[in-house]
């Protein structure tokens, strides 16, 4: 789903974007030692600052700070308000439009391999599926700039906690999702409008070009070479397995709807992956390493355009006061009941990635959650520049 927001932190200006193993045995807030990195990360400061997002009205909240071999991890809050069994570090949760980044890995690896190009028609891969005179290309698709109407708003048009139980279990396809919005025009083809769509494209074109679902070419092409051990794909189960944190959608009456049980085919290519804040930052630590990505389709990614929308990444301001030009990178992501952020320095080793289980229909999320949100970014980011200009 889309997540609109504005981060201001630290100088650091991030533009609109949307957005399986044994559990970690560390006790919340637990920071992962390597190299004193209370002296470098400082871990009351993050664990001060994590803290807020639960006293806030997250019910967890769960993140990885990185720099170098350095890392802090926490978690803080319950994996269920009704158990209040506390959350662990390492517990997965719908990473939603984070998600985005790895399929347009996918796409890319496919040009890099010369199955595709960048600006090929998508009707060359998916004859008859949409029914545009125009032309719209898989660049198009991948920095949101087709104009395609957006599925989720076909879904959801108000957004409303009766549409959210209506299609809790309902099970749909990526073509159906596509064909429900494809009887209506372009929407500012050729400008930025952010839409799901976009990249449950993307997904059908890579199962056409590859001859394999596209679970498993995310599973071969990017979970395993990066690392990602925690991270999975589901299509058909709504459910979440393994260790986790249960996602909560607070209801126009202030109670909490769990959303944790939900289809994650109205998700697919665009908003699927169920991961944790170590394995999103293994990612894109992989992305940044040439583990993923050629170095020519790298610079792909990281092309923005005005809305600040590379493909399947945005970019924001400077990482660091003292290093002007050196970008942070990453994606965000606003599920039912899950959201997330992830960000990283151009050469993968500084990075932030955290998740925390509440929104709100209509809405980013509770105001104490999104201002306490903006704080620890803030910390975090913070704290990976004072360990890049003191090592």
């Amino acid at each position: 789903m889309l997540a609109v927001a504005t981060v201001l932190s630290a100088g650091l200006t991030i533009s609109p974007g949307m957005a399986s193993a044994a559990p970690s045995d560390r006790q919340p807030h637990a920071a992962a030692p390597a190299s004193a990195p209370e002296q470098v990360l400082d871990a009351e400061a993050l664990r001060t600052a994590l803290d807020k997002l639960t006293a806030a009205g997250a019910p967890a909240a769960l993140a990885e700070v990185r720099v170098g071999d350095r890392v802090w991890s926490g978690a803080g809050g319950v994996r269920d308000v009704r158990t209040r069994q506390p959350a662990r570090p390492g517990d997965r949760y719908r990473v939603a439009s984070i998600t985005k980044a790895m399929t347009a890995t996918v796409i890319l690896q496919l040009a890099d391999e010369g199955r595709l190009t960048l600006d090929d028609p998508v009707a060359r891969h998916l004859p008859g599926l949409l029914p545009y005179s125009e032309p719209i290309t898989l660049r198009q698709l991948l920095n949101h700039t087709s104009g395609i109407p957006d599925y989720f708003d076909r879904l959801y048009p108000t957004g409303s906690d009766a549409e959210l139980e209506k299609n809790r279990h309902r099970h749909v396809t990526p073509r159906e999702l596509v064909r429900s919005v494809t009887g209506k025009p372009l929407e500012g083809r050729g400008s930025f409008r952010y839409s799901n769509t976009n990249y449950v494209l993307l997904g059908l074109v890579a199962e056409q070009v590859t001859g394999h679902p596209f679970g498993r070419e995310l599973t071969r092409r990017v979970f395993r070479p990066a690392g990602m051990k925690d991270t999975s794909y589901p299509m058909v189960s709504p459910l979440l397995g393994g260790p986790h944190v249960r996602g909560y959608r607070q209801a126009g009456n202030g109670r909490l709807v769990d959303t944790t049980v939900y289809t994650p085919s109205v998700w697919g290519a665009a908003a699927g992956v169920v991961s944790t804040s170590h394995d999103v930052n293994r990612f894109f630590r992989a992305l940044s390493n040439g583990t993923l990505l050629s170095p020519a389709r790298l610079r792909d990614m990281r092309t923005l355009n005005d809305a600040g929308y590379g493909l399947g990444v945005m970019g924001g301001g400077d990482l660091c006061p003292a290093t002007p030009g050196d970008r942070v990178w990453g994606n965000m992501g606003n599920g039912f009941g899950y959201r997330s952020q992830s960000w990283s320095s151009p050469d993968g080793r500084r990075q932030v990635t955290f998740g925390w289980t509440v929104t709100v229909p209509g809405v980013v999320g509770p105001a104490g959650v999104e201002k306490a949100v903006q704080e620890f970014l803030t910390v975090a980011l913070g704290a990976t520049c004072g360990a890049q200009q003191g090592r």
